[in-house]
């Protein structure tokens, strides 16, 4: 049975290091693309058309927010 369960934890183990392997090359932050602006996340890129754009996202679900209307 210790055989099976050392086979069960060393899965288990390489499949949640494996979730996390992805890796970037290290970049000031003040570089960075992405910041947090009154809890969301803003995000500066580019669009189809190379104009400059910022959006923000909710940082649960995503979802992108606008501004309200004034």
């Amino acid at each position: 049975m210790k055989p099976l369960l050392s086979i069960v934890l060393l899965l288990a183990f390489a499949a949640a290091r494996a979730q996390h392997a992805e890796r970037c090359e290290p970049i000031p932050k003040e570089e960075w693309r992405v910041k947090i602006e009154n809890g969301c996340y803003e995000v500066y890129g580019r669009d189809a058309k190379g104009n400059r754009r910022e959006t923000f996202f909710h940082p649960k679900t995503f979802e992108v927010i606008t501004a309200p209307d004034k």
